[in-house]
């Protein structure tokens, strides 16, 4: 990175002042005084094929420099070409010679001359363009009047100095002023658009991956300018990045090297704001809106924490102090116009920084993803813009991709990081911006994000991995709020979405009721009973309805793996049993004794005997295929929340006191104290015993001491001949990637809020991890 200068610039200002009128008048001299937009084009044929190829710039150009597209095709120069703007109407500028414009080349075109005032009407597709030759320029228009009226006696002077300091090396370059809303928003602020009506100059290189661009703003009126407000200060190192979480999706920083002298600027400039002159905000040399918490930079942060006088320590957090403040509107209007946040209920120092937010759990995720270096400025995607970044700046702004396409009102996909700085050098303000795409690379041991599927209401069932019989690899299915049912592609692309009656209980089952390898969606809701085929359309007789509620999840059987299937619906202290028909099976009679079914049943095979095995009140209930008694268990059991499971051989579950409750063929109990607390976790696989208490995970004997945090329950895959072992930390955002000896897979944790699946969605090598981004957001990733 480099700081960026202006001496340059003002050299190219004062020479642009002086005038040869010997010479012959340039184009851009012919632009009417009037004009709110103009594009010095440098390049013609790469800036033609920008207009659509180019995901920012062909959002931007308005449909007036479209409909000129078709003219500016034809044209077959190398000078420079100018398009000035002014309403709806464009003005079309550039060097004249005699090959410029060559009618006889064109298809479809009509050509007339307009005698009484030397100018040519040409058609193109039904797109009209009124064209003469002035001088040595050739000057081309869709508004008749306009061209008329063009002489070279009204050169806009100032105009014409900005024009001769852009770039001549870019492929275009841009001058506008405020009310040119659609350049404007490059700016990514209102309130630069709003600063007066001088132009802004910008120079412009693009690529497939986005824009960069640099340039200048200018402003005589101080009044409306408030970037004035950093009149008379140095531009300091933008660190804020260094303490925004790495998904930020918005940025705002200001600095300056002494608080008192931007604060008095910006007094005058908004006479309404309250002066704070003596305030804590003099030991600060940045303050950031990010998010939705405002952050504070300082050279010796105690010298803030020692000048806010109502404060209060609210509680600790992993050994730092979070304080409640108690003027939470202190930077509500203080700020304004760069920055306004309400609720500063809560503050916390890490570091330089002050972090202000209006509850404290978002500080600790904050605090959480600063101690874990899970920061912005360590982002990939903001790595990959950071070398053409300046150092320093007045004011930095930062949008992810969403934030962007707000700005740009347009989908901008994949535009993950994206800033722009202004940089206050005497009577110019300086502009450095890049809007660019980016995809990491995979790498080997990498974990990369593969996409993001946003949903229309917030997720009420984490993801789901279902098998694709079309594909023969997964999709992923999910439940809403609303009770819509999605299925969603390895791609992330939304298949179908299902109105349901009803929350899924539990997992959704795959059954082959035709035993054709064409797979269908079983589970229940509270009372029906659906199967669903590949493209989300119920199964003739179902959905089944049922007026009692059902309980428990659906329990699918295929005894002896001929998908000859039976569906067990639990309804409170009774077990119905159906075939894929929807029939019901008169031959299982279970017996339930008066005691409430506390678990799903599930379905084992012990060499060649078949086990149904469930939790009823504190008996384990160990069933035949006929619904007997296989197995009396004798012994009393306090059940936890956990499943049953068999492990070892043995029917596994864990008591409310934490201890490892085993079951054998015999019917003889076994406890094993597991130092477990009542609220705890387990999850197994035959050979494989996995259990989580509060921050400690414990895969075989092998412990790990997990940072603090609210966890989900353990889940184990077995994939690749490999398992695996996933919990997400809720509080911190964190899904954790350990292998079955404990070790936690590289680049683990990743960003996430709901308990994970891992498995293998597409036909490529390696897995992908499957969690939420937010409450509407399903997120994927790829592990290489």
């Amino acid at each position: 990175m480099k700081r960026l200068g202006f001496l340059s610039i003002l050299f190219t200002l004062v020479l642009a002042c002086q005038k040869d009128y010997n010479k012959t008048k340039q184009p851009y001299k012919l632009i009417p005084t009037e004009t709110s937009a103009i594009i010095q084009v440098n390049e013609l044929n790469d800036f033609v094929t920008s207009i659509e190829n180019n995901d920012v710039l062909s959002g931007l150009y308005n449909k007036e420099l479209k409909n000129a597209s078709l003219f500016l095709n034809q044209l077959n120069t190398t000078q420079q070409v100018y398009i000035s703007f002014t309403d709806s109407n464009y003005l079309i500028l550039t060097e004249n010679d005699s090959t410029l414009f060559v009618l006889d080349s064109i298809k479809n075109i009509t050509s007339t001359t307009l005698v009484d005032l030397n100018i040519e009407k040409t058609e193109i597709n039904n797109n009209i363009i009124y064209h003469k030759i002035i001088g040595n320029t050739f000057a081309g228009s869709n508004d008749l009047e306009l061209l008329k009226t063009l002489n070279t006696d009204n050169e806009n002077t100032e105009l014409s100095n900005l024009i001769e300091t852009t770039d001549k090396k870019s492929v275009a370059s841009i001058l506008f002023k405020p009310e040119a809303t659609n350049y404007s928003k490059l700016l990514f602020s209102d309130v630069i658009n709003k600063a007066g009506r001088n132009f802004t100059v910008l120079d412009f290189d693009y690529s497939e991956k986005g824009l960069n661009y640099n340039g200048i703003l200018t402003s005589k009126d101080s009044s409306a300018n408030h970037l004035d407000s950093f009149k008379n200060t140095v531009p300091q190192k933008t660190n804020s990045p260094f303490i925004a979480p790495y998904n930020t999706s918005s940025l705002v920083s200001i600095t300056y090297d002494n608080f008192s002298v931007f604060n008095k600027n910006n007094y005058h400039l908004k006479d309404s704001l309250v002066d704070v002159s003596e305030t804590f905000l003099n030991f600060t040399d940045e303050i950031a809106l990010i998010d939705d918490v405002l952050v504070l930079h300082s050279l010796d942060p105690n010298l803030i924490i020692e000048s806010i006088e109502d404060k209060s320590i609210s509680e600790s957090f992993r050994d730092i102090d979070i304080y409640e403040f108690g003027q939470p509107d202190f930077f509500e209007t203080n700020l304004i116009p760069f920055i306004t946040f309400e609720n500063a209920n809560f503050f916390s120092v890490f570091e330089n920084f002050i972090v202000f937010s209006s509850a404290s759990e978002t500080l600790k995720s904050i605090l959480t993803d600063a101690l874990n270096n899970n920061t912005l400025a360590n982002s990939d995607a903001f790595l990959s813009i950071s070398e053409k970044l300046s150092d320093e700046a007045s004011l930095f702004i930062f949008k992810d991709s969403e934030k962007l396409s707000t700005v740009l009102d347009q989908t901008m996909n994949g535009y993950n990081a994206n800033a722009v700085q202004f940089i206050r050098e005497d009577n110019y303000t300086h502009i450095n911006g890049i809007i660019q795409k980016f995809k990491k690379r995979a790498a080997s041991n990498s974990v990369a994000e593969t996409f993001t599927t946003p949903l229309e209401a917030a997720l009420l069932t984490a993801p789901q991995a279902v098998k694709n019989h079309v594909s023969k690899a997964h999709d992923i299915v999910v439940q809403d709020v609303n009770n819509m049912l999605y299925l969603i592609s390895s791609s992330g692309n939304i298949l179908w979405n299902k109105q349901l009656q009803g929350q899924i209980l539990g997992p959704v089952e795959q059954i082959d009721m035709y035993k054709n390898g064409r797979l269908q969606l079983a589970f229940t809701t509270p009372n029906q009973l659906y199967i669903l085929d590949r493209n989300g359309n119920d199964v003739s007789p179902f959905p089944l309805k049922f007026n009692d509620a059902i309980t428990q999840p659906l329990s699918v059987f295929d005894y002896d793996k001929r998908k000859d299937y039976r569906l067990l619906v639990t309804q409170g202290k009774n077990l119905l049993m159906y075939n894929a028909k929807g029939q019901s099976i008169g031959g299982f009679n279970y017996k339930n004794n008066d005691s409430q079914i506390s678990s799903q049943p599930k379905h084992f095979r012990i060499g060649s005997k078949d086990y149904i095995v469930f939790g009823a009140g504190e008996n384990l209930k160990i069933l035949n295929r006929q619904g007997d008694s296989r197995i009396n268990v004798k012994d009393k059991i306090r059940f936890s929340d956990n499943d049953l499971y068999l492990y070892q051989n043995k029917f596994t579950t864990t008591n409310t006191l934490g201890q490892l409750i085993q079951v054998d063929t015999k019917g003889n109990l076994s406890t094993k104290n597991l130092n477990l607390t009542d609220k705890h976790k387990i999850a197994t696989t035959s050979k494989t015993l996995v259990s989580l208490r509060e921050n400690r995970l414990i895969i075989k004997s092998r412990t790990i001491d997990l940072d603090y945090g609210d966890y989900t329950e353990p889940r184990i895959f077995y994939l690749n001949d490999k398992i695996y072992v996933t919990t997400t930390d809720l509080q911190s955002k964190k899904v954790y990637l350990f292998d079955s000896q404990a070790k936690s897979i590289p680049n683990f944790p990743v960003f996430g809020t709901s308990a994970a699946v891992l498995e293998k969605l597409d036909n490529d090598s390696g897995l992908e991890l499957i969690t939420q981004s937010d409450d509407k957001t399903l997120i994927v990733y790829k592990l290489h």
